[in-house]
C-alpha cells in the first residue's frame, strides 16, 4: 500500500473528488480480478487470445499495456529481470497471435514479471500506467463532456479499459444533451453491443450494474454496494484514503507523479470549455489501434457463424415438424382407406409423433449448448 500513497498525491480535479476516483478504481479492479484494489504479482493466462495479463489493472500483451508497464519498469531503473525484459520488450509490442501464444507458455517470462512485482519500480509504473491509459482519459473525457457524476466517470473508465468506448460512443444519439440522459443511452448501447457478440455475452455484467445503478437513481455511487457479488464498502475506499492522508493532508487529489516521464498525450480526449454536456461526442478522433480492428472483424466473423448454426437448427427444427405432421396425415388417410384397424394406425402415428418430439427436443438442447458455450467464452 505504500507505493500507492505515493501515486495517489499527484493531480488534482475539480469535479471528481479522491473517494469517487478510488471507487471508480475499485469497481472497475472487482469487474476485472475480483477484488477492490488487485495484485500488483498476479499473472494469468485466460482463454481469451490476450494472451499474459498482469498486475492489479491485469495488463495484457494484446493490448500492448503489458509493454508499456515493462518499458516504464525498465526507465524507472528496475533491475530485476532486466535482461529478459529488455530481450522481451521488442516482442511484447507485436500483437501476432504466434508472439502472444509464445509469450503465454514462457513460464520464465512470468516467474520475472512476478518477481519484479515486489519492486518499488515495477508497482509504480504498473500505477502510472494504469492512470494515464484508462483513469486518466476517462477523467478528461468527462471533462469534455461536462460530466461530473461518479457514475458517469465509472461507466466510461470501465469502457475505456474494456475496450470499443469511442465504437458504442458514436452511436449515442445526439439529442440525449443532458448528462444522465447521455449515460443512460450509452450503457444500453453497450448493453446491446455486448449481447451482439458471443464471446463478449458473458461481460454484459458489467452494464447490467450500470443499468442497476441507473435505475436506482445511485449516481453518486454511496457505498455499501454489490460488485459483481463483491460488497464494496466504505473500508475499503478509507483504507487507501488514509494512506493518503498521511501524505498529502487532503482528499481532493488522485493521480500518479509522471516525473521525470511525460504521459502520453497521444491517448487524451480534447477538452471542452462548456459545462454542459457535448451533443457532439462523434467529434472526438478515434483511438482504434490495429489490433482493435482484426477483434471487431474476428467479432462480426463471429456473429456470422453463430447466426448461421441458430438458423440451421431452426430450419432443421421447421422441417422436422412438417414432414412429421405431413406424415401422420398421409397415413391417417392411407389407414382409413384401406381399412387399417383403427387402434394399429393410431399406435403407428403416436411412435412417430414421439420420435418427432424427441427429435425437436434435442434441436432445442443443442441450440441451448451452443448459447451456453458462446456466453461463456470470456473477452
Amino acid at each position: 500500500m505504500y507505493y500507492m500513497q505515493e501515486e495517489i498525491s499527484g493531480m488534482k480535479h475539480p469535479s471528481f473528488s479522491v473517494e469517487n476516483l478510488l471507487k471508480a478504481m475499485a469497481i472497475v479492479n472487482i469487474f476485472e480480478t475480483g477484488k477492490p484494489f488487485g495484485e500488483f504479482a498476479a499473472v494469468a493466462v485466460l482463454n481469451d487470445g490476450a494472451g499474459v495479463s498482469y498486475g492489479i489493472s491485469q495488463f495484457t500483451h494484446r493490448s500492448g499495456s503489458l509493454a508499456a508497464v515493462v518499458e516504464r519498469y525498465l526507465k524507472l531503473g528496475g533491475n530485476i529481470g532486466r535482461t529478459l525484459f529488455e530481450n522481451a520488450l521488442p516482442n511484447l509490442k507485436r500483437a501476432e497471435p504466434v508472439v502472444i501464444g509464445a509469450y503465454a507458455r514462457d513460464e520464465r517470462f512470468k516467474k520475472a514479471l512476478r518477481a519484479a512485482a515486489v519492486t518499488r519500480e515495477m508497482r509504480e509504473a504498473q500505477l502510472q500506467i494504469g492512470f494515464e491509459r484508462y483513469l486518466k482519459p476517462a477523467m478528461d473525457e468527462c471533462d469534455r463532456l461536462g460530466f461530473v457524476l461518479p457514475l458517469s466517470l465509472v461507466v466510461v473508465y470501465d469502457s475505456i479499459t474494456h475496450g470499443s468506448y469511442e465504437k458504442i460512443r458514436d452511436r449515442v444519439s445526439v439529442t440525449a444533451s443532458t448528462e444522465k440522459a447521455w449515460v443512460t443511452e450509452y450503457v444500453r448501447q453497450r448493453d446491446r453491443w455486448l449481447a451482439s457478440i458471443p464471446r463478449l455475452q458473458a461481460t454484459r455484467y458489467r452494464t447490467r450494474f450500470f443499468l442497476n445503478q441507473i435505475m436506482l437513481g445511485s449516481w453518486e455511487l454511496r457505498l455499501p454496494m454489490n460488485v459483481k457479488g463483491f460488497w464494496l464498502r466504505d473500508e475499503h475506499i478509507n483504507k487507501i484514503l488514509d494512506f493518503a492522508d498521511e501524505s498529502i493532508g487532503t482528499r481532493s487529489a488522485v493521480g500518479p507523479n509522471f516525473e521525470p516521464h511525460k504521459q502520453d498525450h497521444s491517448l487524451e480526449t480534447p477538452a471542452s470549455s462548456s459545462s454542459t454536456p457535448a451533443t457532439t461526442p462523434q467529434a472526438q478522433p478515434p483511438l482504434y489501434s490495429a489490433s482493435q480492428v482484426i477483434w471487431s472483424k474476428l467479432d462480426q466473423a463471429d456473429r456470422v457463424i453463430t447466426n448461421i448454426a441458430v438458423r440451421t437448427d431452426q430450419v432443421k427444427s421447421l422441417w422436422t415438424t412438417v414432414v412429421g405432421t405431413l406424415w401422420q396425415t398421409a397415413w391417417a388417410i392411407f389407414g382409413f382407406l384401406i381399412g387399417i384397424p383403427r387402434a394399429v394406425w393410431l399406435t403407428v402415428a403416436v411412435i412417430v409423433a414421439v420420435i418427432m418430439l424427441v427429435y425437436l427436443y434435442r434441436q432445442i438442447a443443442l441450440g441451448k449448448i451452443r448459447e451456453t458455450v458462446g456466453s461463456q467464452t470470456n473477452f
